[in-house]
This record gives structure tokens, sequence and C-alpha cells, in this order.
């Protein structure tokens, strides 16, 4: 894991705490952090966790429900903006557009699920680690889109990748 400083919005800070407080780990996913890794703002933060969708419910009191059967809930902070909080997860099968997933237990099978390296980043926001298990940071940085796993597989599991 690498250390790396950047600039989030304090609501995502107070998220990743808060269950951080409750005992689940909470990671940035997708494109803000690789945004940020390209020294762009970003303003859609995702964020991947351990807890289930009713333990997030539990922990924050202003929730939406965005897709629970898949894991997601939203989070309203204190000024009314959404971030969407998931729980880690794995595809199980697909039918070419919707993925059937289950609930994984690490940060590292939830980006395995992802479609490109650079997209396979994830980012803790209160220890400024950053997990990056298929070499999405190199891939930026040579300007190469690469699949996570067999491309093949990987575009069968969406048409829209």
């Amino acid at each position: 894991m690498s250390r790396f400083e950047f600039s989030a919005p304090q609501a995502v800070h107070w998220i990743v705490q808060e269950l951080d407080k409750a005992g689940y780990e909470t990671w940035a996913v997708g494109g803000a952090v690789r945004d940020m890794l390209l020294g762009r703002p970003s303003s859609d933060w995702d964020l991947a966790t351990s807890a289930r969708p009713e333990q997030v419910q539990k922990v924050f009191r202003r929730t939406v429900s965005l897709g629970v059967e898949h894991g997601t809930v939203g989070v309203l902070s204190r000024n009314g903006t959404l971030y969407e909080v998931t729980t880690f997860r794995r595809d199980v099968e697909t039918d070419g557009r919707h993925a059937v997933v289950s609930f994984a237990d690490t940060i590292e099978e939830d980006l395995a699920r992802r479609d490109f390296t650079i997209n396979a980043v994830a980012w803790h926001p209160l220890r400024a680690n950053l997990v990056d298990p298929f070499g999405g940071m190199g891939d930026l940085q040579e300007r190469v889109l690469r699949t996570v796993g067999v491309p093949e597989e990987r575009f069968r599991e969406d048409y829209l990748r």
C-alpha cells in the first residue's frame, strides 16, 4: 500500500470516519480516485465499504435506498449532497448488462470486479493509503487502457463497457 494525500470533500472524510468508528472499512473508489491521480477535481465520489446496507443505514440518520439489493445506499451529507456507499461486492453471474452480485469481504475482491485497471484503485481518506492491485496507477501514467482480467470476459459481462 502506498501513502497519498489528496483533497476530498469534508463529507467524504465524515462518512469514512463514521463507518470506521462503527468498525467498518471504507474506501473511495472509481472515477474520483482516478481523477485525483490525474490531478483533476472530482464531484463524483463513490465509497466502497465492508458494511452491509442495513449497517450503513444504522450508522447514518439520513439515507436513501439506491439499490439495497445490490448493496448501495445513498448517504446525505449535512448540506444535502448524496454520496453512494456500496458494500464490497463480487460478480456471481451476468447477462451482458445486469450482474448478480454477492457481498465480498475485502476491497481487493471489490476492485477485481471493476472494468479497467485505472478504475480499480482505492484510496482511504483517513489513512491516505492507496490500494492498486492491478497496476492502474502505472496504466494512467502510461496512458494505457487495460481491463481487469481477460478483456473478452470483461466485455461479455457488460456490453456497454
